[in-house]
């Protein structure tokens, strides 16, 4: 009577049970595999950094600012600046925020006259190396890129002189469909300012945006717009890369691993 009732009872709710259970990791399952073989975001635009993601330009950053500091007394106690030193307080910071963090007594008219100088020094140095630092793979990303009628634009923390200077340097003046100074912003990288404003001018969505970059601070602008960064190991590392948010770092713009990605977006 009572506990043969109690028995069908019971493998009646386990039986209703296991197919719920069944059901369910079934519609996860499912899930899962629509999900893996979904079409990634259509690429709309790629933005590309310039000192160090365009154009290796990094060391030669690095050997005028060693230069130039070595020239004010008691500065980093009278040593050279080492390349850990540059890419942990230079590489891809806006010069403005450079020199407070170094020269905080100092009033802005001499940090802006010092940094002035010392993009000209660069200027002077880079004329005779831009082509030969030119990074690997890059003219052949900007034939795929025409080829295939992307819309494009070259984004910097670099002084205005800088950019364009490095632009031309390797013939690229009229790649570009717009050029961004963080300067020229509201507020420069890490801000995400400088890549809004260039989906802005290219009428773009950020989410449907590739942005090149080699610094932390470039990643982190970026990342905070909405897009998605490819690192470029040009001078940091890349566990510095992947934690200021790339979505994957590549040698340079020959990596195979670059090319997979750009044909699974387009």
């Amino acid at each position: 009577g009572l506990e043969a009732s109690k028995v069908i009872c019971r493998k009646f709710l386990w039986s209703i049970g296991m197919k719920f259970f069944i059901m369910v990791t079934s519609l996860i399952a499912n899930s899962n595999s629509l999900s893996n073989t979904a079409p990634k975001k259509k690429l709309s635009g790629i933005l590309f950094d310039i000192d160090g993601t365009l154009v290796n330009s990094d060391p030669l950053h690095q050997a005028v600012f060693r230069e130039m500091l070595l020239e004010q007394d008691g500065f980093n106690n009278n040593t050279p600046i080492s390349e850990e030193f540059f890419r942990k307080n230079i590489a891809g910071r806006q010069n403005a925020l450079i020199m407070a963090d170094f020269f905080p007594e100092w009033p802005i008219e001499k940090r802006e006259e010092w940094s002035i100088q010392k993009e000209a020094r660069f200027r002077e140095v880079a004329a005779a190396s831009l082509m030969d630092r030119k990074m690997p793979g890059l003219d052949e990303l900007k034939a795929w890129i025409e080829e295939n009628d992307i819309p494009r634009a070259a984004v910097t923390n670099a002084p205005r002189l800088n950019a364009e200077a490095m632009i031309d340097g390797i013939k690229y003046g009229s790649f570009f469909q717009t050029l961004i100074i963080g300067d020229e912003c509201e507020r420069a990288k890490p801000d995400p300012c400088p890549y809004l404003t260039a989906c802005k001018n290219l009428n773009l969505d950020p989410s449907e945006c590739i942005v090149f970059e080699d610094s932390p601070s470039g990643a982190r602008a970026g990342v905070a717009a909405g897009a998605a960064v490819i690192g470029i190991l040009s001078g940091q590392e890349e566990s510095t890369l992947l934690k200021a948010g790339c979505s994957f770092v590549v040698k340079d713009f020959s990596d195979l691993k670059l090319w997979d990605y750009l044909k699974s977006r387009h």
